[in-house]
């Protein structure tokens, strides 16, 4: 008897981790609504260009995602010109908001950090003002 609910304990207790690994705690689904690539080259003022110092080449996007009511850009940046196929308008794509921050959910694994450029709320009939 003690061996059948010793074993039956930590089949639950198993069971409750699993869940709770696989459930995306505080994420909420938001829908991709326009992509725009920002030029990041490198600006030189003054002098010869050839004695400005090297500069890393960077890519950066502002992603607009509207969740719920509010419309947020924020901006992804990469060392590669590679934006994942997640970022393409009218996908919808799992958010975790966290003050200044967004982490977007790429897949259960992979997890971006963007930082927060702006963010508006919508005005619209679907989207009543709060009292």
């Amino acid at each position: 008897m003690k061996k059948g609910v010793i074993l039956l304990l930590l089949f639950a207790a198993g069971l409750a981790v699993c869940l709770h690994a696989s459930a995306k705690q505080g994420y909420q689904s938001a829908t991709v609504v326009s992509v725009k690539k920002l030029d990041t080259s490198p600006q030189f003022f003054g002098g010869n260009p050839t004695d400005a110092p090297a500069q890393a080449e960077e890519y950066a996007y502002e992603i607009g995602l509207r969740l719920e009511c509010t419309n947020y850009v924020g901006r992804y940046e990469s060392v590669t010109d590679y934006l994942p196929a997640a970022f393409a308008p009218n996908r919808e794509v799992d958010v975790r908001l966290e003050k200044h921050w967004m982490y977007v959910s790429l897949n259960s694994d992979r997890e971006v950090k963007m930082g927060i450029m702006r963010h508006e709320r919508i005005h619209s009939e679907a989207c009543p003002a709060k009292d």
